[in-house]
């Protein structure tokens, strides 16, 4: 019983080590083009998840305006990397992450029309250059 135990508490946290690894990396990179870092969190099955994919992230216009000034990431609620301090309650979750600490910037859930999803991350990024 004390093995198992110990495997777990072992797994849990090079679970964690690794999801550290994978953001510390992007952080980097956003670091390096002064960017910031957009997380995605869905599902396949989620019908509002597919519905931001098909009318934002597909969208070539779109996502050119997203990458300007931010590291875009997917991640699926149940990935092992995705780090424990993302409270994931509702998908999808958008997550604005600082490069510096990794700290929520802002984050916001569920369907949002085109428009109002790119005026929203532009107004969050503006205020976090601003500072």
């Amino acid at each position: 019983m004390k093995y198992m135990m110990f495997l777990f508490i072992l797994l849990g946290c090079l679970t964690n080590i690794l999801a550290d690894n994978f953001l510390a990396k992007e952080s980097k990179h956003a670091l390096n083009e002064n960017k910031l870092i957009l997380l995605s969190v869905k599902s396949d099955q989620c019908p509002y998840c597919i519905r931001m994919e098909r009318d934002i992230f597909n969208q070539e216009s779109y996502k050119r305006r997203i990458v300007s000034k931010f590291i875009y990431l997917e991640m699926k609620h149940n990935d092992s990397k995705l780090p424990a301090f993302l409270h994931v309650k509702y998908l999808p979750t958008y997550y604005i992450l600082s490069p510096n600490n990794l700290n929520i910037i802002d984050e916001f859930a569920g369907y949002m029309k085109p428009d109002d999803f790119l005026e929203l991350i532009e107004e969050v990024y503006q205020q976090t250059k601003n500072r």
